[in-house]
Order: structure tokens, then sequence, then C-alpha cells
């Protein structure tokens, strides 16, 4: 007996058959296996990209018009914030600045002038 711990190789296990698949099926019925699921592979791709993929694109859409929504409502908000303080700081029509109501009146006046001129450019649905 050999005194040393080596276990002696084992010898490969093969299957029987040609080699080419599964023990017991042929070629042919392997290449149709195949061709089977790359054709259910492909359907399931098609699928996707019509449905999910669309979804996936309309929720981004929403998704970030909202986030540029809220932006510009509050950059319009701080807007004019700015231009009626600006209104009231530096413009000289009262030394203790007690006419903030003009500034206000001024903005106030051109957004309705603005929001005047939208409404009147707007179509309205034909019955």
């Amino acid at each position: 007996m050999p005194e040393s711990d080596e276990v002696p190789a084992a010898a490969p296990v093969v299957p029987p058959g040609d080699g080419a698949g599964p023990p017991g099926r042929s070629p042919q019925s392997v290449d149709m296996a195949d061709a089977a699921s790359a054709h259910i592979i492909d359907l399931v791709a098609k699928v996707r990209a019509r449905t999910t993929l669309k979804v996936v694109t309309l929720l981004r859409i929403v998704e970030y018009g909202l986030v540029v929504a809220i932006a510009l409502i509050t950059a319009l908000v701080l807007l004019v914030l700015g231009v009626v303080r600006i209104w009231d700081a530096y413009l000289p029509l009262d030394p203790v600045g007690r006419r903030v109501w003009l500034g206000y009146v001024v903005v106030g006046g051109l957004l309705f002038l603005g929001g005047a001129a939208l409404l009147g450019r707007r179509r309205t649905a034909r019955r």
C-alpha cells in the first residue's frame, strides 16, 4: 500500500450517446428545441418592447414633466416676489416705503394682461 494520501483520479463520466445533446435525443430534436426556445424569447422581447417599454417611457415623461412644472412655478413665484421687493426697495415713491401696494398692483396688472392675452388666443372646442 502506498503511504501517500493521494486519491487516484476518477475517470470522467461520459453520458451515453453521440455527445451532441442529451442522451437518447437526436440532434434534430435538439435543434427544434433550440429553435422553439429562440422563438419564445423573441416573442417575449417583442411583447415587452410594445408594452412595458412604452409604459416606462410614458411614466418617465409624466414624472419629469411634473418636476419641471413644479420648478417653473417655484421660479415664477420667486421672480414675482423679487420684482415686488425691488419695486418697494429701489423706487423712491415714498420715503417710508408704505407704497408697496403699488408694486403689487403693477405686477398683478402685468400678470393679468398676460393671462388675458393667453385667454384670448385659446381655441374653444367645437361641438
